[in-house]
């Protein structure tokens, strides 16, 4: 088992590197937003008890990976390597105990997954000197890509989708020539006999002089009955509209992001808008989030039989506008799930005293810990008996006698 070192691919004459892939806009944008995305979030160690736990493995994930890195670039590196060359690797850096103290990348091209004649797997990584240091997998941070043939070595979007990025490559290659050349496409030059060598020469040198390059567009002097005849081009096939339409619907394919994470905003609508963002927070960055938190559980906290475990928190990306988080927090916390400080805190604002307490809805919020004494005063009041209701007023008799006196028109 050996992981190709240094890939090159060609696409026709078009050179497909992870350097040139970085020139297409669409792939440039979505390899970008993908790897920050996870970079940005916050990535907690947590006990069985689902309780966060600071200090030693949570600043490595959370605040500096190593002396020279911080923990979004680290986690910025890792992705984007795993995403081109198919796996990202890191070297664990342990103290005298055993216990992770640094985290450093290391070249993907200059990686090789090996084992030895006993079946054993094993890192083989070269080095700025050409010099080759053999690493065992427990001090290998190993983050490789959703395609693998084998569940061990994964396999870059740049390998395959090398025929997408190549045919990018060569129609931005080629706007830029045409648009260096004022926009104006290839000619003929029409004799109607034949040139001598001289004249052919002499031609050649002055059409070269007066219109190569940045030059087209200046006047030129034809002799010998020689006549100009342009090649006509369609202007909307001079912007390659449709072909780059197509290769930004195709590398959004393969890097499972809607196309509107890549600006295509042909058909987007404010709807689908919001559903492409869950989308691709479930579809996609969930995945590379899981893929992380695994190899960070058996690697760094050696984690096989249960206990600790790391988990990278989603919810700045799925937490939806103002209405739709008021309405999660107010549900969440009227069946005491969550307390105002933590509401408090999953919105970045400050703790407050007494915002520890849980409540439950009744008619208004009641803490849980006073339930009880609602639930037994609710009980005293239905077995009260019902207070005698007042007597009804007894009519004024002389009023009585007047009104029918008048209404009977006695006296």
């Amino acid at each position: 088992m050996n992981t190709p070192r240094r890939p090159f691919w060609y696409r026709g004459s078009t050179l497909v590197n992870e350097d040139a892939s970085m020139q297409v806009a669409a792939f440039n944008r979505g390899l970008i937003y993908v790897s920050t995305q996870i970079a940005k979030l916050p990535w907690d160690v947590k006990n069985d008890k689902n309780e966060i736990q600071k200090g030693g493995v949570s600043n490595l994930l959370n605040l500096a990976s190593n002396p020279e890195m911080n923990a979004f670039r680290f986690r910025l590196v890792m992705v984007q390597q795993a995403i081109i060359h198919g796996n990202a690797f890191a070297e664990i850096e342990r103290n005298t105990v055993g216990q992770p103290i640094a985290l450093w990348p290391l070249r993907s091209a200059d990686m090789e997954i090996m084992r030895t004649t006993e079946g054993q797997l094993f890192y083989r990584y070269t080095n700025e000197t050409g010099g080759t240091v053999d690493l065992l997998p427990r001090d290998v941070f190993h983050l490789p890509n959703f395609h693998t043939k084998d569940g061990i070595v994964g396999q870059g979007v740049v390998g395959y989708g090398r025929e997408v990025l190549g045919i990018q490559i060569a129609a931005d290659g080629m706007a830029s020539g045409l648009f260096h050349n004022s926009g104006i496409p290839s000619g003929l030059l029409l004799h109607p006999g034949k040139l001598s060598d001289e004249a052919y020469k002499r031609l050649k040198e002055s059409w070269a002089e007066q219109q190569g390059g940045r030059r087209t567009g200046g006047t030129a002097l034809l002799e010998e009955d020689i006549k100009y005849q342009p090649l006509n081009m369609d202007p909307e096939a001079l912007q390659f509209i449709q072909s780059r339409q197509f290769g930004v619907l195709e590398i959004a394919r393969f890097l499972g992001v809607p196309p509107t994470k890549l600006f295509d905003v042909t058909a987007a609508t404010y709807s689908n808008v919001e559903n492409a963002n869950l989308e691709v927070a479930t579809d996609t960055l969930d995945s590379w989030a899981t893929n992380l938190e695994m190899e960070a559980d058996v690697k760094i906290l050696n984690n096989r039989y249960g206990g600790r475990f790391t988990d990278i928190d989603l919810y700045s990306i799925f937490r939806g506008d103002m209405k739709t988080r008021s309405d999660y927090f107010k549900a969440m916390m009227s069946i005491g799930a969550l307390t105002p400080n933590q509401i408090r805190a999953r919105e970045g604002l400050s703790p407050y005293s007494e915002g520890d307490n849980y409540y439950i809805a009744t008619n208004n919020f009641t803490p849980v810990d006073r339930m009880d004494e609602v639930i037994d005063a609710e009980i005293e009041n239905k077995k009260k008996p019902n207070a005698p209701s007042a007597p009804a007023p007894k009519p004024n008799a002389q009023l009585e006698d007047a009104a029918v006196k008048y209404l009977t028109g006695s006296k």
